[in-house]
């Protein structure tokens, strides 16, 4: 009898110590998480930071706090508003490239329309050979390139950036990067898809441009 409860306080003892341990691990495992999260997200200011110092233009900074629930947009919602300058129209990027435009503001906050949403529409440029076409969003990852001559140089790999030629987004932005080319249905005319400068699914931190 001795015996066995002998080896039921072990086994006890043995079970809270391995508790204890296990909460420990757990303690640790998710303050390295948080000093990782805590590491990235300085890593991303300092871009948007320098970014926003370099650029020609005047930006504002804005972080997102909501996602857009309709399955038909693709939006985000931002910590910025009227009280802050921004406007309808405003264009918004990062320090990878263009991200969308401002379709609707608040007095502390702002909708922002994604470049993937299909009722957006950008004039670009293939930064290479200098060809024209609109890129619109397709609600997915990718972005297609409309109305391209059947001669057009286009090829996987290039950059493509905003024209200039629509007033509401400056010269120069990159979009993204062509991941196929091919014919529409008419065969008249070619198409590129793109494959945008920005992870629209995992954005945090964005500027926008004050025009």
């Amino acid at each position: 009898m001795r015996r066995e409860l002998s080896a039921l306080i072990f086994f006890h003892h043995n079970f809270t110590q391995n508790e204890l341990l296990r909460k420990e691990i757990d303690f640790l495992r998710n303050k390295l998480n948080m000093q990782k999260e805590f590491e990235l997200e300085n890593m991303r200011l300092k871009n948007t930071l320098s970014l926003k110092q370099a650029s020609k233009f005047k930006l504002i900074v804005a972080r997102v706090i909501a996602r857009s629930a309709q399955a038909w947009s693709s939006s985000v919602i931002i910590d910025k508003g009227r009280h802050n300058g921004i406007k309808n129209g405003m264009v918004v990027i990062n320090y990878l490239g263009l991200v969308g435009r401002v379709v609707e503001t608040t007095k502390a906050t702002s909708t922002v329309l994604l470049i993937n949403d299909p009722n957006l529409a950008v004039s670009g440029v293939i930064q290479r050979s200098r060809q024209e076409g609109l890129v619109c969003g397709a609600m997915g990852t990718n972005l297609i390139m409309k109305y391209l001559p059947e001669d057009s140089d286009v090829k996987v790999q290039d950059t493509v950036i905003t024209s200039g030629l629509n007033e509401t987004y400056p010269k120069g932005l990159v979009i993204g990067t062509v991941t196929e080319v091919g014919r529409d249905y008419s065969g008249l005319s070619r198409y590129a898809l793109i494959k945008p400068a920005v992870d629209l699914s995992n954005i945090e931190e964005l500027l926008i441009i004050i025009q």
